[in-house]
């Protein structure tokens, strides 16, 4: 199983937006790149979650 790295799976997700935006593509091929970005954009998503998730649980802890 790959290890997600939040900056390559960004660097990775602009990537494919960009070869998108240039509509050079076949339809299969725009396809696949999509579905390859929709699935970067949800692990993009939960690592931000989950450092949003560990800055709050550290500045609820800074009282303790």
């Amino acid at each position: 199983m790959k290890k997600h790295n939040y900056e390559s799976d960004f660097k990775r997700l602009e990537e494919i937006v960009k070869e998108l935006e240039k509509g050079n593509s076949s339809l299969d091929e725009s396809l696949e790149m999509f579905n390859e970005a929709v699935g970067l954009y949800k692990d993009c998503k939960k690592a931000l979650d989950d450092a949003d998730l560990q800055i709050k649980t550290l500045v609820e802890n800074i009282d303790d």
